[in-house]
């Protein structure tokens, strides 16, 4: 209908027309954006997750476990996480009477935490100084 609109009006000729039905699938739902603020709390709740696991493992901690201080989480990485990570499996791993939630969490840490840390690392790279990545920017 606008090829034909244009045409009456003039301003194109309608000797050749061509269409293209290229079908682009489109990525903006809600789920594709990456706010500044979702990082930040999400590494918080890692950080909490971590020093409560860590606090139990040197509850049950003997004195050969040589478990230190908890690590400082002032600045988080995905080499500090997986650090953690596996010294709580090696303390906690070697343990009979663990308990049963506490050695749930640190499976579901042990899986998730520190491919979500190099997640977040890679998306505050790609935010920059701005709040908001992924879709159109408004």
């Amino acid at each position: 209908e606008v090829v034909l609109l244009l045409a009456q009006e003039g301003l194109l000729s309608i000797e050749e027309v061509y269409t293209d039905g290229t079908k682009i699938e489109a990525n903006a739902n809600k789920y594709t954006f990456v706010w500044r603020k979702a990082i930040a709390t999400n590494k918080e709740k890692i950080k909490k997750q971590l020093a409560h696991i860590w606090e139990y493992a040197q509850s049950v901690a003997t004195a050969e476990d040589s478990l230190p201080d908890p690590p400082d989480f002032t600045t988080i990485s995905k080499e500090k996480v997986q650090d953690t990570v596996d010294k709580l499996n090696q303390v906690l791993g070697k343990k009979e009477n663990i308990d049963k939630k506490m050695k749930a969490k640190l499976g579901y840490v042990t899986k998730h935490y520190p491919s979500n840390i190099a997640r977040y690392e890679q998306q505050e790279a790609i935010l920059g100084e701005r709040n908001r990545s992924g879709g159109p920017q408004l």
